[in-house]
């Protein structure tokens, strides 16, 4: 959908991790009432839906220290600093990721709400540069031991005492709102702009202590007992709603109805767990060395990409990193001392310095341990996962795979049809001349996998406008994905934007096939299905025969019939696998024909825990034979 600009841009933020169907959901209802949507974020984002631009929060606000509040482990006082220089560097207007739109929110100067019949809550908010009120809170919010502004007297004298004696809890240990509602209705009040505030039901409709509702009733009478006619959005009150909605969303309640309303799945994007049966802390060594690099000599490598502050909480996963890294280099694991072989590259040549290869590897360890939570043993490592984390940077990628897959194809292009390429540009435009024939193109860009848009030609002007919009959001894109996963084969190119046809176009057969090829033989075979519900993933071994393991989502045992030229993808596949490590090659059969989808190194870039265990352990039994493991 193309943006009305005449909308206020909405602006939110997201510190790093996977979105929930809760936070999808929100944002994609902005989309459809016409607004533009940035969000923001300091680390890699997961499960980010088509239509939302990614951007660093670096560009508005990059702290020396992320401040997450003790109690609830949560980075409101973070969020509520960081909206406060988003005010003051655009003219967005800010929401928090639990806010659904309704309707859309009007531009004006001061945008902001009560929640109750005396505070203005903060979740929708937007303040002209030259308010008052944005200056001295943003001054406030800058203090990291503040006093409450309305503390006068000799409580005020007291506290200034124990601040200045250190004895004054840090922001971190005060309540999670200490830069929060409260604070900004009092400054509101004080300058005389709480006249602006917005009533009850224009954003916030739903009390705080009724959140459930929006899953417990029908969406008639949830309707009927809080949307009113001035309702523009409501603010769901995402904690207490994660808590509420953790056992399932209810047929024919409000969120079910939305949810459907704009095709978000639960399945596809679960909530985190939290409490009882939670998630457990990752432990660490005891004996972790001392960091060689500074968090200023990493962030600098990087390219000032990754931010001091989130260096600062990834510090233990640093180390962890150094230490592994001095043991591979001490003992030459991994051929690590050994350049590459002409017409090969890795990625510990890549990054080229220490503090740059102590980034790589810290992020995969993050990454790794978010799904397994725990470390990996990559001195002697056992399972597929383990090996996929060494693979990334001491892994041999040919030269011609990075640079241009069609040549790297090579002898299995006998075998392939692969589309052909219409059109490409760096520039993030189409040009007005382009008048493909009419048929099914795919239009894509390289710095993201989800950088892709059907395109059905002749194109008239809202297609051809969209498809613009699109590759301009792309373009926003300034850091590869590949960047966050320490898949750096991915991060190398200038981006790129192209018009391919679609091979597949009304004549594909269901499900989509991938190929594990683990040191040159094909090891499992992946069918995905979609269903109503969410994602099936059917495993087969090389034979076709039907295996009970559980890849990254729930399998069936009611199967795709197997292809009449199957032994031909095997060869393909394994043909293309010939030079890697390992390689899960996306093939799907045409007619007669036999497509080629996409070549990834790292299925689903490492980033989660296979379902089976012993798949897991199976696999990386099989990875053996190879130059990064040869015995």
């Amino acid at each position: 959908m193309v943006a009305d600009h005449s909308f206020p841009t909405i602006g939110m933020l997201w510190m790093e991790g996977s979105l929930s169907f809760l936070e999808q959901m929100c944002m994609l209802s902005f989309v459809e009432c016409g607004h533009r949507v940035v969000l923001f974020h300091y680390g890699q984002v997961d499960n980010v839906p088509d239509g939302i631009e990614l951007v660093s929060a670096n560009e508005i606000h990059e702290p020396r220290q992320f401040i997450v509040n003790n109690q609830f482990k949560t980075p409101v006082p973070q969020s509520d600093i960081f909206r406060l220089h988003l005010m003051k560097k655009t003219d967005f207007l800010w929401c928090d990721t639990d806010v659904l739109a309704l309707a859309p929110i009007p531009r004006a100067d001061h945008v902001f709400g009560y929640f109750n019949r005396d505070t203005i809550c903060n979740a929708v908010m937007r303040l002209p540069f030259d308010s008052p009120t944005l200056n001295a809170y943003s001054e406030y919010c800058q203090d990291p031991y503040p006093i409450r502004p309305w503390v006068e007297g000799e409580e005020r004298k007291e506290l200034e005492r124990l601040k200045q004696a250190g004895e004054l809890p840090h922001a971190s240990d005060q309540e999670h709102s200490v830069y929060g509602p409260g604070v900004m209705t009092w400054f509101l009040r004080h300058f005389d702009e709480l006249k602006h505030a917005s009533p009850i039901p224009v954003f916030y409709p739903l009390p705080f202590r009724r959140a459930g509702q929006a899953n417990d009733i029908h969406v008639r009478e949830f309707r009927d007992a809080y949307i009113k006619e001035e309702t523009l959005a409501v603010h769901l009150w995402g904690r207490r709603m994660r808590w509420w909605i953790a056992n399932g969303i209810k047929r024919h309640s409000f969120l079910d109805r939305r949810l459907r309303n704009l095709g978000v799945r639960p399945g596809d994007a679960p909530l985190p767990r939290h409490g009882r049966g939670g998630l457990k802390p990752v432990e660490f060594p005891a004996n972790l060395p001392t960091l060689r690099a500074t968090n200023e000599e990493i962030h600098d490598a990087t390219g000032g990409v990754v931010s001091v502050a989130l260096l600062s909480d990834r510090e233990d996963y640093l180390k962890a990193a150094q230490a592994d890294l001095d043991a591979i280099a001490a003992d030459n694991l991994y051929a690590a001392n050994t350049p590459p072989r002409v017409g090969f590259s890795r990625g510990w040549e890549h990054y080229g310095s220490d503090p740059a290869r102590l980034n790589a590897l810290g992020m995969s360890l993050y990454n790794y341990a978010d799904s397994h939570r725990s470390l990996p043993d990559l001195r002697a490592p056992k399972t597929f996962a383990e090996k996929l984390v060494i693979m990334k940077l001491f892994g041999e990628v040919p030269d011609a795979l990075i640079s241009d897959r069609s040549k790297y194809v090579g002898s299995a292009s006998e075998l392939l049809a692969c589309p052909q390429r219409m059109w490409e540009a760096h520039i993030p435009a189409l040009p007005e001349t382009l008048d493909l024939g009419p048929d099914q193109y795919w239009l894509k860009g390289t710095m993201s996998h989800g950088h892709k848009l059907a395109l059905s030609f002749p194109l008239d002007r809202t297609q051809r406008d969209d498809a613009n919009q699109k590759l301009a959001a792309w373009h926003k894109t300034k850091t590869p994905e590949g960047f966050w996963t320490g898949e750096w084969w991915r991060a190398t190119q200038k981006p790129l934007y192209y018009i391919e046809e679609d091979l597949s176009a009304g004549d594909r057969q269901a499900g989509t096939w991938k190929f594990w090829v683990i040191a040159g033989r094909v090891q499992l075979v992946q069918v995905d299905r979609d269903r109503g519900r969410g994602r099936i993933q059917m495993l087969h071994d090389r034979d076709y025969d039907y295996l009970a393991d559980e890849l990254y989502s729930p399998t069936s045992s009611t199967v795709e019939p197997r292809p009449e030229r199957f032994e031909d993808m095997i060869r393909i596949a394994e043909t293309l696998g010939q030079d890697l490590e390992c390689a899960s090659v996306e093939l799907f059969p045409v007619g007669d024909r036999i497509c080629l989808g996409d070549i990834m190194l790292a299925p689903v870039s490492g980033k989660h825990k296979m379902r089976s265990d012993a798949l897991d352990q199976r696999l990386g039994a099989a990875w053996t034979g190879t130059r990064l493991f040869p015995g």
